[in-house]
């Protein structure tokens, strides 16, 4: 029963981390035409779906390590090696990811068009990496054995 808990908690934050990313396209779309006054409540917004991601993606880790644990899978499985590997390489883009966006908005050289797109390819390189993570978790390949 512990197991199934866990496993749905794990699932729900990877929503979490996950689902807010979508939101992002409608968002950057309504920028393409909005006024300079209007913009700063977009940035808001897209500030708070970050926050969403984030915290999600702050439960996510702890609960999968938990599932490992518990569910009897050698902490060396070769899916679970790429799995450390990649999310080790990963640290500094996921933290970072739309960070430089964000602080673009607050610059004197902010253009919309620039900014746009800067958050634009942000959530696409991170829903690729997501997608690979969850293609891990749920094909978990023997990549040698």
């Amino acid at each position: 029963m512990l197991f199934t808990i866990l496993l749905y908690l794990h699932i729900l934050s990877v929503i979490v981390a996950t689902g807010p990313l979508f939101a992002i396209f409608p968002i950057l779309k309504r920028m393409e035409h909005a006024e300079q006054p209007e913009l700063h409540s977009y940035i808001t917004s897209l500030k708070g779906l970050l926050r969403a991601v984030a915290n999600g993606g702050h439960f996510l880790v702890p609960t999968g390590l938990i599932l490992i644990y518990f569910s009897g899978w050698s902490w060396t499985s070769p899916w679970l090696i790429v799995t450390y590997v990649v999310m080790v390489c990963s640290l500094f883009f996921m933290a970072r990811a739309f960070k430089p966006a964000m602080k673009f908005s607050e610059s004197a050289d902010f253009t919309k068009e620039q900014f746009i797109h800067m958050v634009k390819s942000a959530t696409w390189k991170y829903i690729i990496l997501m997608g690979f993570f969850l293609w891990l978790m749920v094909a978990k390949p023997n990549f040698w054995g």
